[in-house]
């Protein structure tokens, strides 16, 4: 299938959303799954949950169809509904996970954005070393990061996901970077190099 671009996307909820054409919403379930998937893989590991998280934020758009508001972002909007679907359906079961140790697992080398930042001979090793300096961020601090940079939300997007201010997002982006970055100088001086990671994308 051909991958769509963000302007494209946009035109293809309009038509979903003013005649509830099923084809352009399945358009939208399939280029969105795997970021959908992905997001839920940093609160839980159940596989089953997040797949069925998924199937109920688009059963309830096709059950809505035309009674649906435009969108200014629709990936924002798509992750804050699964992101909201998803812990409903965990509270429902009663097994709330905390989000995953790192935005880049230190035993995970596959990162399409590692790969094209970073020759493969060392591309494994800055990662771990990443990978235990977000170890000692929060799980809020991991969750805004991810939020940030690798879904490339805005900033007051992810303080409406957040419920919090758009400045408090903001300090606490800058303090989680300031963080990981004073972690990564204490390792061979790593830490201007990979936060250019985050700041870069």
């Amino acid at each position: 299938m051909k991958r769509q671009d963000n302007k494209d996307y946009h035109a293809i909820w309009e038509s979903f959303i003013s005649n509830g054409n099923q084809e352009a919403i399945g358009m939208i379930y399939l280029g969105h799954y795997d970021l959908l998937y992905n997001f839920g893989l940093r609160y839980t590991s159940d596989v089953q949950i997040i797949e069925d998280a998924i199937q109920n934020i688009f059963g309830y758009f096709l059950k809505t169809g035309t009674k649906l508001s435009p969108v200014k972002n629709l990936r924002g909007f798509l992750i804050q509904s699964f992101r909201h679907q998803l812990l409903l359906d965990l509270k429902r079961r009663t097994r709330i996970y905390h989000i995953n140790n790192s935005i880049g697992d230190s035993g995970d080398c596959q990162e399409p954005e590692v790969n094209e930042i970073f020759e493969q001979d060392e591309k494994c090793r800055l990662q771990q070393k990443l990978g235990k300096c977000m170890e000692h961020l929060t799980d809020k601090q991991k969750e805004i990061l991810y939020l940030r940079f690798q879904c490339e939300l805005s900033y007051a997007e992810i303080a409406i996901m957040l419920d919090i201010a758009v400045d408090s997002c903001y300090k606490l982006i800058y303090r989680s970077l300031k963080e990981l970055r004073l972690d990564l100088e204490k390792l061979e001086g790593l830490g201007q190099r990979l936060i250019m990671f985050f700041i870069c994308k």
